[in-house]
């Protein structure tokens, strides 16, 4: 009963469509939110599939949450510690993690110390190639 339903719905989709089956798709969609009957005949042979994915993708995430409860890191323990020794951890901790300080990978990016001076070498190539371009013209 449900797949001659089904086939005479699509077949009068097509039939209004004027056999574009674009349209003809675009009318079943339409009509099977309105339909129940319809988006049943159309999933049932689907349902297997569509109830797995359903099934997996929430495993999936509730698995990932017991991992990530499993894995979270217990807050370290720091009473112990004497406050001469904290204030030292503390000051190592600044001078890794300024400002200027490279990071790791990124050495090229980090500033420059200071700029050098040109060498004479230099600046004399410069002058000539300056110089070159200005006979040219």
């Amino acid at each position: 009963m449900t797949q001659s339903y089904l086939q005479d719905c699509i077949l009068d989709a097509l039939a209004n469509a004027k056999g574009n089956q674009n349209k003809a798709q675009k009318i079943i969609a339409l009509k099977a939110m309105e339909d129940p009957q319809l988006l049943m005949a159309l999933a049932k042979p689907h349902l297997t599939g569509i109830v797995a994915h359903a099934v997996g993708r929430i495993a999936i995430q509730e698995n990932a949450k017991k991992a990530a409860e499993r894995n979270k890191p217990s807050k370290p323990v720091v009473d112990n510690i004497p406050d001469d020794q904290t204030g030292f951890a503390l000051d190592i901790l600044k001078a890794l993690g300024g400002p200027n300080v490279p990071k790791f990978g990124m050495e090229d990016a980090a500033p420059r110390l200071g700029k050098k001076q040109a060498s004479q070498q230099h600046v004399n190539a410069l002058k000539l190639m300056a110089n070159k371009s200005k006979t040219k013209k």
